[in-house]
């Protein structure tokens, strides 16, 4: 079988006179016979392109569908408590423990009272950086406050919460007149109501039902909060971070689980494990 061609493709086909390295060169770069560039005319860059233009698009949209299929899947899945620089979202200790100490012996909780102020009122204090700081009484937590916190023969174990200074920082607190969130536990709701002094309300909870069923009831020791006469905290020499023990009454002994705590103010919610 005979493949016949016309005219312009066998005339393509003729070699080309040599001319030397330089003009072949000059020639190759521009050839003013067939208007070339780079030994292509311009019909045939413009095919070129247009070949690489599809062949890109079409290799994008496959990346861009499996990233899309990648990324939906993946935002399923359980994700880190903490998504933000800081403390690692399983705090641990290094070593074994094996003698621990209370340190409410040192310093921090059992300075010098006369250097805290005793009658400070039920509402978040005035920024001044000279003020005395309210005094946190530490026994208030207490069977938690003194060893073995809980982990004794009667296993109820204590957790301390405390709040993390942040500077100037001035709480929007819920009271008893407040609009409460929905969302907000009705045993936390009770302990607004009944409240008389205003707090930033804290609520634990197992992360999954089945962390729900093995930590069992969770008493808050004074209560369920952080009064607000502790904030602001403007570098105050001395002082005191208030704090909130958790009494599991009936946990699961040997169950790792993870726990939910929410502080509640307005304009203010923050998750940790």
């Amino acid at each position: 079988m005979v493949i016949l061609h016309d005219e312009e493709y066998y005339r393509s086909r003729i070699p080309r006179p040599d001319l030397g390295p330089l003009r072949n060169f000059l020639r190759f770069v521009w050839d003013h016979d067939r208007k070339a560039f780079l030994d292509r005319t311009a019909k045939e860059w413009g095919q070129l392109g247009m070949f690489y233009l599809c062949f890109f698009f079409i290799l994008g949209s496959i990346f861009a569908i499996q990233m899309k299929i990648s990324i939906d899947y993946v935002s399923k899945l359980d994700r880190p408590f903490f998504q933000h620089p800081g403390l690692s979202s399983n705090s641990f200790f290094g070593m074994r423990v094996r003698h621990y100490r209370s340190t409410f012996g040192s310093p921090e909780y059992r300075n010098n009272t006369s250097n805290y102020n005793f009658n400070c009122l039920d509402e978040p204090s005035n920024i001044n950086h000279n003020k005395k700081p309210c005094f946190f009484d530490i026994t208030s937590l207490g069977k938690c406050s003194k060893p073995p916190y809980g982990y004794a023969k009667l296993f109820q174990p204590c957790v301390l919460i405390k709040f993390n200074k942040r500077f100037d920082w001035v709480p929007e607190y819920y009271n008893r007149s407040s609009n409460l969130p929905e969302d907000m536990p009705s045993e936390l709701k009770q302990a607004v109501q009944k409240s008389p002094k205003p707090h930033i309300w804290l609520s634990c909870n197992g992360a999954n039902n089945v962390d729900k069923e093995h930590i069992g009831k969770i008493e808050y020791i004074p209560l369920p909060g952080f009064p607000v006469q502790y904030f602001p905290f403007t570098g105050q020499p001395g002082y005191l971070s208030p704090i909130v023990a958790l009494k599991f009454k009936n946990l699961t002994r040997k169950y790792q689980a993870s726990i939910w705590q929410t502080c509640r103010a307005r304009y203010f919610r923050k998750l940790l494990q």
